[in-house]
């Protein structure tokens, strides 16, 4: 294995991946397994990479698609030094799309995660004074030498029995004004000021400046979430976003359980912890001009500005617009129309300003951020770090309200262009005006025939015969703290019709981290969009009926372990519809945790607790 001739590994390192997948699958493998051995090596004890992490990572993944158990999968590559780490210092299993970092993070048993930048630059641990390489993972280099010179991100441990992880990185703007000249890039500058017996000038003067950064791992840089948020398609682009926008090179985020303990019961293979996961990101970057910033006005009266940018190709994509999402970011940064920024598109992640290069002071700000509302004009008001329009018959407040109700209810041909384009045509004031439109007025329209008309007006009409379900007509009304979650909890513990008539004391008691001012203010915004539920209901309103029992009425579980015959989403459906109550912690007032294969803390405390434990047989035998 991996023991080609080199004129055998001259003519591999030619081959394309597509020419690769041209041979028998055996030869495939051979060629897989001699380039990912070389490219190691290249990467990790040259340090001389001569192809992109994103090429190296292709190869890599059709390897482990034709022989999973192949070896040098799992060969730690690495120089051999004078210290042992306390416990290996492996890889992290990696992932590469959205849909499989949302499974990796439902199959764990924890609401709490950490993110973090995925570091391009150089794994080290510390503990009692010594700071080591990575090294081939068992073993790394003393570099303890160069640990006064570091600039530590985080805190290094007092007690000397604790060792903590990190990456030994230099900002990506210290490398470009000062060790661009000397170093190819921030990765080989480190190795070469790190590990080297004699330190260019450049290298040294870096070590002074403090231009040479210890990050150390959980602490600095890093966002602890929950696991809803990462599995919010919306805000898991905004934690990408914030953990991303640092001036370091990486190549993706890392995605880990922040229970320490749980960590060490969730152990690790022979090649990585089985308790964090990398998700890998082609991140580009290109610097382009600004040209216009436009002030948007979104459903909920947010106003946020764009940045209409030199249009730049990043990731395969055209970007002509950035959005810069709230105006402290515009002020402390200093945006201005005519400054060049960094723009960064990485995977599915949209396109985002991660550095903004100031105008001269003498030069006078042309853009300033809004005091009225670019729409209706109504003087804008300031809510923590947003600019807000207060006026809720702002016509740009309306359209998008329209549009979310109807794709909440699952009508998918009104989009905001269509439902603007009824609003001027048709003079529409409010959304139960769309359940009077008739398909000969939509038809008269031009881009709308017979059918399509036919078909806009059927699929209104069809929300009012048993297709909706009350949560969800609850969470179309689009108030801001009312997402799926949370519109399911009002209606089961409150009522669906006694929601106007509901008190604060009883939205605070039922909803977990509803405050005072949060449950006034939701009150307020359901009494006054209930006019909205009234009048469907003049039209016929008939929700959809879901077959439910009082069988587990009273009663409080959660779940734990792997999946068995039902995941964990279909547990909880099963315990909702049969009257039950899902929660996602262990506390004493809980009546059963239901476990399945290699079940977590949440046993260990329900032991505790006395809390009765369940699998899902007997769950099942319940209902």
């Amino acid at each position: 294995m991996y023991n080609q001739t080199m004129s055998n590994l001259q003519t591999y390192l030619k081959l394309s991946l597509s020419d690769i997948k041209k041979q028998p699958k055996d030869k495939q493998i051979e060629i897989l397994e001699e380039l990912v051995h070389y490219h190691n090596r290249r990467y990790f004890i040259d340090n001389d990479p001569i192809i992109s992490d994103e090429e190296f990572d292709q190869l890599t993944e059709e390897l482990r698609k034709l022989k999973p158990d192949s070896p040098v999968l799992y060969e730690i590559v690495g120089e051999i030094g004078e210290v042992q780490h306390p416990e290996p210092m492996l890889s992290i299993d990696k992932r590469y799309s959205y849909s499989d970092i949302k499974k990796w993070v439902e199959s764990i048993d924890t609401d709490d995660f950490i993110v973090e930048p995925k570091y391009d630059g150089m794994a080290a641990r510390y503990q009692n004074g010594i700071l080591a390489t990575r090294g081939n993972g068992i073993y790394g280099e003393n570099i303890s030498g160069r640990l006064p010179y570091l600039k530590i991100i985080g805190k290094l441990p007092k007690n000397p029995n604790i060792s903590v992880r990190g990456e030994i990185i230099i900002p990506n703007s210290y490398f470009q004004k000062h060790l661009a000249n000397e170093y190819k890039n921030p990765r080989n500058a480190v190795v070469g000021i790190i590990k080297a017996k004699q330190i260019k000038p450049a290298g040294i003067k870096a070590l002074q400046d403090g231009g040479v950064h210890f990050v150390i791992y959980d602490e600095a840089k890093s966002l602890k979430v929950k696991k809803k948020d990462i599995l919010d398609e919306e805000k898991w682009e905004q934690i990408l976003e914030s953990v991303l926008s640092v001036d370091y090179p990486l190549d993706g985020v890392v995605i880990k359980v922040a229970d320490k303990k749980l960590r060490e019961k969730m152990g690790a293979t022979e090649h990585h912890e089985r308790w964090q996961i990398a998700y890998k990101l082609p991140a580009e970057k290109k610097i382009t001009t600004v040209v216009d910033i436009k002030d948007q006005v979104g459903r909920t009266g947010r106003i946020t500005g764009v940045a209409v940018i030199e249009p730049v190709e990043l990731s395969g994509a055209t970007v002509t617009n950035v959005t810069l999402h709230n105006y402290d970011f515009v002020e402390k940064s200093g945006i201005d129309i005519g400054c060049k920024v960094e723009v960064c598109r990485a995977g599915e992640v949209i396109p985002f300003i991660t550095k903004v290069f100031k105008k001269p002071k003498n030069e006078p700000r042309i853009y300033t951020p809004p005091t009225h509302c670019p729409i209706c004009n109504t003087k804008v008001v300031k809510n923590g770090k947003y600019l807000e329009c207060p006026n809720k018959n702002c016509p740009a407040r309306k359209s998008q309200e329209f549009e979310y109700f109807f794709k909440s209810l699952g009508v998918e041909e009104l989009g905001l262009k269509t439902i603007e384009k009824f609003i001027n045509e048709f003079h529409i004031q409010k959304v139960t005006d769309f359940y009077d439109l008739k398909p000969e007025q939509i038809a008269q329209l031009e881009g709308f025939g017979e059918k399509s008309a036919q078909k806009i007006v059927q699929n209104i009409q069809n929300t009012l015969n048993s297709t909706i379900t009350e949560p969800q007509l609850l969470q179309a009304l689009g108030i801001k703290e009312i997402g799926p979650a949370t519109s399911k909890i009002l209606v089961k513990k409150i009522g669906f019709d006694r929601l106007p008539n509901a008190t604060e004391e009883e939205i605070i008691e039922n909803v977990e981290g509803m405050g005072p001012k949060k449950a006034r203010y939701l009150l307020d915004e359901i009494k006054d969009k209930w006019e909205i539920i009234e009048d469907l209901k003049k039209r016929g309103l008939k929700f959809k009926k879901e077959e439910t029992t009082n069988k587990l009425a009273g009663l409080k579980f959660a779940i734990t372990g792997k999946k068995g015959k039902y995941s964990r989403a279909e547990l909880i459906k099963l315990i909702e519809q049969n009257g039950g109550e899902y929660k996602s912690a262990v506390t004493k007032d809980l009546d059963y945790l239901i476990t399945g294969p290699d079940a977590g803390s949440k046993l260990q405390k329900a032991k505790e607790l006395g809390v009765k434990v369940i699998d899902e047989n007997e769950f099942l035998k319940m209902i």
